[in-house]
């Protein structure tokens, strides 16, 4: 047994959370961490969940509950008071193991409410929540140990929580943690938040709302509440919090400022979604104009272009609630429609296309060449034929193509994908979206229909044998979209094949379906 851990079963001797954070500090440093720290060392062996557990964890924070499936809390509290009295390892590892059979984000806080009701001895049980959450090697019992460590927890956690903290399976429990218990609250957040950039970041930027530390404030608009999900889901606090629109008035607006509130105005263009929006945000129009002021004094970026882009949009159909006066409206979109007319803005994204840049690069100027005026299509065209290919640009192309032009393009997929590695037969294991070959594949057959009869067979045929689920049911669909109600025999006996071999049991049912229509109509 490792002095100061308790013992383990021989199934469960797994690395602890504690020692997988310190091995991913000492190769990347305290920077956001690949995968966010994923996998974990209790992340259980085989094919990847779609939805792994920092996912559901920020869906089920910020849209909806799940019901719980953990033990009831009083059950809970009963097993950490024997802990505590007991001060032994052997309790401890009993206790850690009821824990980790909970989901923690359940519980959590019940939990706290119901000890901070109990007369227990808080340096004991303070030492039980280190217990937990430097020995844990279940998740959950970690994320329960870190929410006890934030009852009575202090400043002498900070380091442990920052650390835990990277990995963002636990940021949430760590920032509300640290958030409770460290006497320079705002700092801590902020020094943790810049070690994640997915829902570890959204957790512990929003639990800066309403900071007046001028530091934190000048990074939330600089970039903090930039993450791997949706800036969306912090633009209004850093507008709001960071306070946007005074910064926007400064005599000098450095180019990392107007850099950011231009993907912040962006986000906040986008109505409607997961988080408060430019409709609720009570400065939204003289931010707006301020912005469209120093846009005219500055050179051209994609972000500033992309933003002027984004504005024009809104402003052309602005938001019923709240009415913004028409003549501000009216004014405004005049001036960034001339922003956008402007020669050197087109230049520049057109320099971009014709320049061989990286596929984020290329794509995000492609978004915005219609904008500035530029026909794109030929363009994007050749980059398919020349680079790996891009389902952004792809996407892009299809949508745009005339429907004479959709059988070249499928003819073209076929000549530039892989077709022998993607028709191996079906893979439960896959993941679920597909990869790039699987989703242009399922770009060009969304885009199939009755007059590219020659063109949609060998695709069909592909689809049909693809690793996911997604990819066959496209290809089942695609069959009804070409050939209606009376598909030719080889595209049926392909279609029978598929069904003979498809684990997917719905499916199955449905390529089952399929072939007795087809046949049932031609003996009518």
């Amino acid at each position: 047994m490792i002095p100061g851990q308790w013992p383990v079963s021989d199934a469960d001797n797994r690395t602890t959370l504690l020692a997988h954070a310190l091995s991913l500090t000492a190769l990347h440093g305290p920077v956001p961490w690949p995968g966010g720290g994923n996998p974990l060392p209790d992340t259980p062996s085989g094919p990847r969940e779609f939805l792994n557990s920092i996912v559901l964890d920020g869906i089920r924070t910020h849209h909806f509950a799940v019901t719980s499936e953990s033990p009831p809390v009083p059950t809970l509290i009963s097993a950490v008071t024997e802990a505590v009295a007991a001060g032994d390892p052997a309790v401890t590892a009993a206790l850690h193991d009821r824990l980790a059979e909970c989901r923690a984000l359940d519980v959590a806080d019940d939990l706290v409410r119901e000890l901070r009701e109990l007369d227990l001895p808080a340096e004991s049980l303070r030492t039980l929540a280190r217990d937990l959450t430097e020995h844990g090697t279940r998740r959950d019992a970690v994320a329960l140990g870190i929410v006890m460590l934030g009852v009575v927890g202090d400043a002498r956690d900070r380091d442990l929580l920052l650390l835990l903290g990277g990995l963002e399976d636990l940021t949430l429990y760590c920032a509300v943690a640290l958030a409770n218990t460290q006497p320079d609250r705002d700092p801590a957040l902020h020094e943790l938040a810049q070690r994640v950039d997915g829902w570890g970041r959204i957790h512990a930027v929003e639990r800066l709302k309403g900071t007046q530390d001028p530091a934190i404030k000048a990074w939330l608009l600089r970039g903090g509440f930039r993450n791997g999900v949706l800036n969306e889901y912090l633009a209004h606090l850093a507008a709001t919090t960071g306070g946007l629109h005074d910064a926007l008035l400064a005599p000098d607006v450095d180019a990392e400022l107007l850099d950011g509130a231009a993907d912040i105005l962006i986000a906040l263009a986008c109505t409607g979604g997961p988080a408060a929006d430019i409709t609720d945000y009570p400065d939204a129009l003289p931010v707006i104009a301020r912005f469209g002021e120093l846009l005219a004094d500055a050179a051209p970026t994609l972000t500033l272009i992309s933003a002027a882009r984004s504005l024009q949009r809104l402003l052309t159909e602005p938001p019923s609630e709240p009415e913004w006066p028409a003549p501000d409206i009216a004014r405004l979109l005049r001036r960034y429609s001339a922003l956008l007319e402007r020669p050197d803005w087109s230049d520049h994204v057109r320099s971009v296309l014709n320049s061989p840049t990286g596929e984020f690069t290329f794509n995000y100027a492609l978004s915005c060449s219609a904008a500035v005026g530029i026909d794109a299509y030929p363009l994007a065209m050749e980059r398919i034929r020349q680079l790996p290919p891009s389902p952004y640009v792809w996407s892009w192309v299809a949508d745009r193509a005339p429907d004479p032009d959709i059988a070249d393009l499928a003819r073209l997929a076929g000549r530039l994908l892989p077709v022998d590695e993607m028709a191996s037969g079906p893979d439960p294991d896959h993941p679920l979206p597909g990869n790039t070959d699987d989703r242009i594949l399922e770009i060009v057959l969304n885009r199939l229909g009755t007059g590219q009869l020659d063109a949609a067979r060998p695709l069909i045929r592909i689809a049909l044998c693809g690793r996911p689920v997604r990819l066959r049911r496209m290809g089942m669909r695609a069959v009804g979209a070409v050939f209606g109600e009376h598909p030719p025999a080889e595209i049926l006996d392909r279609v029978a094949a598929a069904a003979a071999v498809e684990p997917n049991d719905e499916l199955r049912r449905e390529l089952t379906e399929l072939l007795e229509r087809a046949r049932s109509t031609d003996a009518s």
